[in-house]
């Protein structure tokens, strides 16, 4: 029987398809997410958690510009000015702990490396779509909104909120928001990740109860500029992907509910890859990974 809730996110999904033992090894041995496995006095659970919460330079650097585009939009919203003094400042102080937390080093030269890969993303966003235009009369109004507030789907936690939301005219815009981005179109399953935030609007009593009502933006970080897509929504779009997210849940629940915090790591199946493995914090004790790096 399973004791915790099932969390289902991109990420999350993602990690599960790519390499089933990193998923296991994390989520499952050291109870990844909150309440997660630094507060387990199970040595094993613990450091199971800390292994796999280890992050590269690359992802730690957009965990720091995903928290200055997270202060930019707040600030925006209360109308305060925002200071590329101060949240350079911030993006460094957020960095120099993220790396202390990660590896218990802190390069300065690798800090301000990350900086200048980082900071141009924070400091360009007057520029992106849509976020240029949040002060101007084009907007009617929006509000920003908490993505890792959980949206409940039964007994299994659920992350679809948008980033913030805007209504202009009759239509409500739900926001995603990335730090990186690899192309500007969604590829179709990532349009169906999207799709699932139609569900969360539907059910906010504040909000229209009819689908074409709302359109769906993904704005990122590609190729040095802020670039956005969007799409309308449909009962087509939202039922497909309800469909995806009943799927995902229905093998995330199997893949519980099959293995312990006792099981054996080397029955699973591991996507021994130098793509996979090189940010995998788990790769020193992972069989599969021992000849690639």
């Amino acid at each position: 029987m399973l004791t915790k809730s099932i969390v289902w996110s991109p990420s999350r999904v993602r990690m599960l398809n790519e390499c089933p033992r990193r998923y296991v090894h994390f989520h499952v041995v050291g109870s990844g997410g909150w309440p997660g496995g630094p507060r387990s006095k199970v040595p094993k659970v613990a450091h199971a958690w800390q292994l796999g919460n280890r992050r590269n330079q690359n992802d730690l650097m957009l965990r720091a510009v995903g928290d200055g585009v997270k202060d930019w939009v707040l600030m925006k919203y209360r109308g305060e000015e925002w200071s590329e003094v101060q949240a350079k400042n911030e993006m460094t102080a957020r960095l120099r702990n993220n790396l202390k937390n990660s590896s218990g080093e802190i390069d300065d030269g690798l800090v301000n490396k990350m900086i200048s890969e980082g900071f141009p993303r924070i400091s360009a966003l007057d520029r992106a779509p849509l976020l240029s235009q949040l002060s101007g009369k084009h907007v009617d109004e929006w509000m920003p909104l908490n993505r890792l507030e959980a949206h409940w789907v039964g007994n299994s936690r659920v992350y679809t909120v948008p980033d913030l939301i805007a209504r202009i005219g009759e239509k409500w815009h739900l926001v995603r928001l990335s730090s990186q981005m690899w192309s500007r179109v969604p590829s179709e399953i990532q349009q169906l990740e999207l799709g699932v935030m139609l569900k969360w609007a539907l059910e906010e009593p504040s909000l229209p109860d009819s689908v074409e009502q709302f359109v769906i933006h993904r704005i990122g970080w590609v190729n040095h500029r802020w670039l956005g897509w969007r799409k309308h929504g449909s009962a087509v779009w939202k039922d497909a992907s309800q469909v995806m997210l009943a799927h995902d849940l229905k093998e995330l629940r199997f893949i519980h509910s099959a293995n312990r915090e006792d099981v054996d790591l080397d029955k699973l199946a591991a996507n021994g890859t130098k793509k996979n493995c090189k940010n995998c914090g788990f790769r020193n004790e992972c069989p599969s990974s021992a000849t690639l790096l």
